[in-house]
C-alpha cells in the first residue's frame, strides 16, 4: 500500500519533471491525430476531441510546475487532485493514439467525399456543360488512401449509352467509350538510380519514400515518407503536395496542386519525373458504302 511519504514524493516528482513529459506526450498526440485525420479526410471525432481534452487537463499541472508560487495559496488536496488528473489524462492520450493508429473508431472518406469538388472550382460546372476535358484548372479537395488498414470505399460512375452513327461493317472498335475509363498515363524517372523506370498512373497514385504506404516508392533521402499524390479527377490527373519537406516543382515552379499535362517535368526532392500521356481516339473500319447505313444507338458493353 502506498504510504503518505511515498505519495508525497510521487506528487513532488510529478511537478518537478513528470508533468513536462506528460505535456509533451499529450501535445504531440493531439497534433498528430488532428493533422493526420485532417490531411487524409478521416472521421475520427472521438480520438480528436479526447486527445485535445487530455492536453487541456494537463495544462494546470504545467502552470503549477513552472510557477510554484501559485500553489502556495491552494489547498494540498487540490494540488494532488490536479496531479492525479494529469496522470490519468496522459494515459488517456496514449490510449487514444494507440486506437487511432490501429484504425479503431476511424472512418475513411466515402466515395462522394473523395470525388467532391469545391463549388468555386471550374470543375463544378463541367458536369452540367458536358464535362469537357480541356478546361481543367481547379481547386479540388484532396483525398487519400488510408494508412491505417481501413479500406476506402470506391464507387464508379454509371455507364451511360452513347449514340454512335453506324459507319462500319462487322467491326467497330471504340476506345474511351466508358465515362469512367482511366486514360493511359505514366510518370518516368529521368535521373538517379531509378532513371528509366516507368510507373502507370492510377485513379489515386501516392508517391513517397516508404514502399508500404505508396504506389510509387522512391528510396531517396530527399523524398518525404508521403511526398505527393496524383488523382484522376474530372478527366485530368491532378498532383498534390502532401506537406513534403522539399516540395513539389512542376517545370521549375513550386506548386501545392496542379493539373498535369503531357511533357511536364515533376521534381520531388532530387528526383525528376517526366509525365507521359496517351490520347486514345475512335478507331473505325469503314464499309464500302457507309452512307447507306442508318444511325443507331449503341450502348457500350463492359469487357
Amino acid at each position: 500500500m502506498l504510504s503518505l511519504a511515498n505519495f508525497t514524493e510521487f506528487i513532488s516528482a510529478w511537478y518537478s519533471w513528470g508533468v513536462a513529459i506528460a505535456f509533451a506526450i499529450t501535445f504531440v498526440t493531439t497534433l498528430w491525430i488532428f493533422f493526420d485525420s485532417q490531411s487524409n479526410g478521416y472521421r475520427a471525432s472521438l480520438w480528436r476531441w479526447l486527445s485535445l481534452l487530455a492536453a487541456v487537463i494537463v495544462i494546470p499541472s504545467v502552470i503549477l510546475s513552472f510557477s510554484p508560487q501559485m500553489a502556495e495559496g491552494l489547498p494540498g488536496a487540490l494540488i494532488e487532485a490536479l496531479a492525479a488528473l494529469g496522470i490519468a489524462a496522459t494515459i488517456v492520450s496514449l490510449f487514444s493514439l494507440l486506437l487511432y493508429g490501429l484504425g479503431i473508431g476511424v472512418t475513411p472518406p466515402d466515395a462522394d467525399q473523395i470525388m467532391a469538388v469545391d463549388s468555386s472550382s471550374p470543375f463544378a460546372g463541367q458536369e452540367a456543360n458536358g464535362g469537357k476535358e480541356g478546361d481543367v484548372r481547379a481547386n479540388v479537395r484532396p483525398a487519400s488512401t488510408p494508412p491505417h488498414g481501413v479500406q476506402a470505399t470506391t464507387k464508379e460512375k454509371p455507364i451511360t449509352p452513347q449514340r454512335v452513327p453506324i459507319t462500319s461493317g462487322d467491326t467497330i472498335r471504340i476506345k474511351n467509350a466508358y465515362e469512367n475509363e482511366l486514360p493511359l498515363a505514366w510518370v518516368v524517372a529521368l535521373n538517379g538510380p531509378y532513371a528509366g523506370q516507368e510507373y502507370r498512373l492510377q485513379r489515386i497514385t501516392d508517391i513517397g519514400r516508404e514502399s508500404d504506404h505508396n504506389d510509387i516508392a522512391l528510396d531517396d533521402r530527399t523524398i518525404s515518407r508521403q511526398h505527393a499524390r496524383i488523382r484522376y479527377e474530372k478527366g485530368a490527373f491532378v498532383i498534390y503536395d502532401l506537406a513534403s519537406a522539399n516540395g513539389v516543382f512542376i517545370n521549375g515552379s513550386q506548386v501545392q496542386r496542379r493539373v498535369l499535362a503531357h511533357g511536364d517535368r515533376v521534381k520531388l526532392g532530387q528526383v525528376m519525373l517526366g509525365v507521359l500521356m496517351v490520347q486514345e481516339d475512335i478507331d473505325v473500319d469503314l464499309p464500302p458504302d457507309a452512307s447507306a447505313l442508318p444511325d443507331a444507338t449503341i450502348s457500350p458493353v463492359a469487357p
